[in-house]
């Protein structure tokens, strides 16, 4: 089951008597374990919930589950990382998933057991996970990517009560697709400083900016605008922001050959006659973020978009031949601009 249907599932209050959260995105598996013990616990009874990691002995797990509640309505059991779920199982780990298989179809009423994995995949094939699936719930947070962020988004920035306008929105998408990996953690971290200034509940575009300015991917989303804008004293202002930051040319370029491979689609795909909208959705970009790249393509033709794409081929072989890395990149940003 999907994170949000996950999260629908609890606010309809229907409990199971087992949990399996995993996925790679940390930030969703804690967030809904916390609203998921908030529901079941709402106390807050210690007492009430044991906790085993990944070198627990699964009898002992399995004689928590059976331990009547006393002043709980609830006996809950999380246990996080056990090794049953690894791809590679020892004998010792098939014994102790047989016994997980045994115990989780007759489970008394009053238990319920809260599974964590966040370690990598797990096959979804296996008779385990078709058991859990069967008698409780398979929470998957897995990893979002920029164009469909917009739900957790708009939720995250309700809870915080916080808005943004048109420019700071289309600022925060262009800023956070140039990040490799996006992590919700961390974003929520960025988010959480803008509620230190109370008076701010409407977040335009320069005030963003001045609070993520100094995040290396952020200072990277910048470069490349003012490239697009063909503003040389900003693009080499902020690379040697960079340079002082410690960020690698190398990681520089592969974010440039990024940008301008999207550049050279969206200007053939105008040269196509297609719309605005067509093109969001092939390349699956934001409509704000596919504007803003139209109006770049604007300053480019299509031959200068190729010379682009070959100065940054050789500047990576440059590069990692022990050229000057400084004077190349200044001189590549300049060239970019003329």
């Amino acid at each position: 089951m999907k994170y949000n249907d996950a999260i629908k599932q609890l606010q309809a209050k229907q409990l199971k008597s087992v949990y399996l959260i995993t996925g790679e995105e940390l930030y969703l598996a804690e967030n809904y374990l916390k609203k998921l013990l908030t529901l079941l616990n709402p106390q807050n009874d210690e007492e009430a919930v044991q906790y085993f990691d990944s070198t627990a002995d699964t009898k002992a797990i399995l004689q928590a589950l059976d331990s009547s509640p006393f002043f709980s309505e609830h006996n809950i059991i999380i246990a996080k990382d056990l090794k049953i779920f690894q791809d590679k199982l020892s004998a010792k780990d098939k014994e102790d998933e047989q016994l997980f298989l045994d115990y989780i179809a007759n489970m008394p009423d009053y238990s319920i057991l809260i599974l964590q994995y966040n370690l990598g995949k797990i096959d979804k094939r296996r008779k385990l996970i078709k058991t859990i699936e069967k008698f409780g719930t398979i929470v998957e947070c897995e990893a979002i990517a920029y164009w469909n962020i917009n739900d957790w988004l708009n939720s995250h920035l309700r809870e915080l009560n916080l808005r943004f306008d048109r420019e700071a929105y289309a600022y925060f998408l262009e800023a956070i697709k140039s990040m490799e990996k996006i992590s919700l953690g961390f974003l929520d971290q960025e988010l959480q400083k803008l509620t230190l200034y109370p008076q701010k509940t409407l977040i335009n575009r320069q005030f963003l900016e001045n609070n993520f300015s100094s995040i290396p991917e952020i200072s990277t989303f910048r470069l490349w605008e003012a490239l697009g804008n063909k503003d040389i004293a900003t693009a080499l202002e902020l690379f040697t922001i960079q340079q002082q930051a410690g960020i690698h040319p190398l990681r520089l370029l592969k974010f440039l050959a990024r940008q301008i491979d999207q550049l050279w689609h969206v200007k053939i795909y105008l040269s196509e006659g297609q719309s605005t909208k067509q093109i969001a959705s092939i390349l699956k970009l934001h409509p704000f973020i596919t504007e803003k790249i139209i109006k770049q393509a604007q300053n480019f033709s299509l031959d200068k978009i190729q010379q682009m794409i070959i100065d940054i081929a050789d500047a990576d072989y440059k590069l990692k031949t022990g050229s000057n890395e400084s004077a190349l990149i200044e001189n590549l940003l300049i060239k970019f601009c003329l």
